[in-house]
């Protein structure tokens, strides 16, 4: 294993815990999001993993050695585990260009600048190379982090909402980029996120925190298609939920057939509205029980008043 956390926890008071009881492991080439809503604790958590904060208890271990205790420590951290956060921790008078390379020191000369110039062309920043940091915008800083978090090449990559400045392709291109590099160099990553869906495209595996503590544990697939509750489900996407006989059923907008199928429940439905959404519509309902429905379709559904699930 790259990475073990084992029964973690943290508070700022040692009284009110920040998160608690917290273990997973990571394997090499793995990527982990750990998917939840704001305030829970995911941000200090990755901290705690990198060694930056003091945990309460519990270990941190990277590939068997315990991460040293941050009290201990002149500078806190680990030279294994890199950190990608919201602070953007560069040198403001050095280019961007200096930024990265500075990070490099480990390799040859010429693999330096190669390997400079690979970071640069992926995270678009080709145009600033030679800007102070300090004199790009937030979303450039952003990317510079995390180019400058894969130049020095951890083991452990910990990424704490690393897309939120960046545009659609940007985020699809560097997200590519850094699973084939996790792959490559068998490095572990660990994604923080409140977006599930950034979660089902690069994860492994996914966990679900609430309230500083792990509750589930997924696969992409199942995070979507086998929700354990609506709570868990609705970070990855639009979700249904109908009361039927004091149960609840859980369906995701595609999970529905208009065909007449006894090995399914009928759902009787008024239709409300439709929203276009470029490849689909989204189409809005109400069931008897008064709860909303979505159902995806390449039309407005307006004539449909049941549907099968």
């Amino acid at each position: 294993m790259i990475l073990e956390v084992e029964n973690i926890a943290y508070s700022y008071t040692n009284k009110n815990f920040v998160f608690k009881s917290v273990s997973f492991n990571l394997s090499p080439g793995e990527v982990i999001s750990i998917v939840g809503p704001s305030g829970t604790g995911k941000s200090t958590l990755l901290k705690c993993i990198a060694g930056l904060i003091q945990l309460d208890e519990g270990k941190v271990l990277i590939e068997g050695s315990q991460v040293p205790e941050a009290k201990n420590m002149l500078i806190p951290g680990h030279p294994e585990v890199a950190l990608v956060n919201q602070l953007f921790e560069l040198d403001d008078y050095f280019t961007v260009r200096e930024n990265i390379s500075n990070q490099l020191h480990h390799l040859p000369l010429a693999e330096r600048f190669e390997f400079t110039d690979e970071l640069l062309d992926i995270f678009e920043l080709e145009d600033l190379a030679h800007k102070k940091s300090k004199d790009i915008s937030g979303g450039e800083q952003q990317r510079l982090s995390m180019a400058c978090a894969l130049a020095k090449e951890p083991r452990c990559l910990l990424l704490d909402e690393p897309f939120a400045h960046l545009d659609v392709h940007l985020n699809k291109k560097i997200g590519e980029y850094i699973r084939r590099l996790a792959n490559l160099r068998q490095m572990g990553v660990v994604l923080v996120t409140h977006d599930g869906t950034e979660a089902l495209a690069w994860s492994d595996r996914i966990l679900v925190m609430s309230n500083g503590e792990v509750f589930s544990e997924y696969t992409p697939f199942q995070a979507y298609h086998e929700p354990k509750t609506f709570f868990e489900g609705s970070f990855f996407g639009e979700l249904n939920k109908i009361n039927l006989d004091g149960k609840q059923l859980l369906f995701r907008p595609t999970e529905y057939s208009l065909t007449p199928d006894h090995n399914k429940i009928e759902i009787q439905l008024e239709w409300k509205y439709s929203s276009f959404r470029g490849p689909y519509y989204a189409n809005y309902f109400e069931s008897k029980g008064g709860e909303e429905v979505v159902l995806y379709a390449n039309k407005e559904l307006i004539p449909t008043n049941v549907v099968y699930v």
